[in-house]
């Protein structure tokens, strides 16, 4: 489980002379809750999250009844983890979503189905390395994503990818490895259904690419510190109206930073 924080302060709208601004906060949490099943190869997650986005913005460059949009995500996802022969490994997700700002009744319009499969081949005990597909809204729009997974582990160094949603690197610090320091890499984006009296916007979508030095302190058995801040650059905005017409503009490069608290439940014997 987790609860965490992000902030992207005002970042000016690119090829704009009236010093447009746009800022976003995010604040979300979520719960997991994994099962072994009796096969002794196969693990089922069932997981809940909740996100909660403020964006802000002049209001006289879009036709909004207010300046700030306050967007809204629930979603249930389930994973099945499932080791296929001796160096394989399996993972199904599937994620149903809805992210509005629940402004009006809910529709279709309001529901994302969103998922992925890989598989990942264990070629040594410190390299692994896979692929599959996803169908997220990490970059703005819902679309298909192919992905390569890589992970290598030497020692107290460490590398995780889902190429091109994220990848880290990281140094285990401490004589307990208690802990991390690293770079990241991730792309996230979010897609809304959203509502205006006069029907001039009816989505939101936007992505970005983040880049920065992420640090995790492992404070006891159960609580670790998660850090994240760096440049959020390439940040792309959509409005879309009831006829689909679309109003497209990007804002320059800015900083951002992120804080959470997980809890991880001690690993049984």
């Amino acid at each position: 489980a987790g609860i965490k924080y992000a902030n992207y302060p005002k970042s000016e709208i690119k090829n704009d002379s009236g010093n447009q601004k746009i800022s976003f906060q995010e604040f979300g949490v979520f719960v997991n809750f994994p099962k072994k099943l009796k096969n002794d190869k196969t693990i089922v997650v069932n997981g809940f999250g909740y996100g909660f986005v403020e964006a802000s913005f002049n209001n006289t460059l879009f036709r909004f009844d207010d300046t700030n949009k306050k967007l809204q995500i629930f979603y249930y996802q389930v994973t099945l983890l499932h080791q296929w022969k001796e160096k394989w490994n399996l993972l199904v997700n599937l994620k149903p979503t809805l992210a509005s700002d629940f402004g009006a009744k809910l529709s279709g319009d309001d529901f994302i189905f969103q998922g992925a499969i890989t598989a990942t081949r264990k070629l040594s005990s410190r390299f692994k390395i896979g692929g599959g597909f996803a169908y997220s809204a990490r970059l703005g729009t819902p679309r298909i994503v192919p992905l390569i997974n890589f992970h290598y582990k030497k020692n107290k160094h460490q590398i995780n990818a889902l190429l091109p949603l994220n990848a880290k690197y990281t140094y285990s610090l401490l004589p307990s490895n208690n802990l991390e320091l690293g770079l990241k890499y991730n792309l996230n984006g979010g897609n809304f259904n959203v509502h205006s009296a006069d029907n001039s916007i009816d989505k939101i979508n936007y992505s970005r690419v983040n880049f920065g030095v992420l640090t995790n302190y492992q404070i006891n058995k159960i609580l670790r510190l998660e850090t994240y801040g760096g440049f959020s650059i390439n940040r792309k905005y959509n409005f879309v109206d009831a006829n689909k017409n679309t109003l497209k503009f990007d804002s320059k490069a800015a900083p951002f930073f992120s804080v959470g608290i997980v809890l991880v439940s001690p690993k049984k014997n």
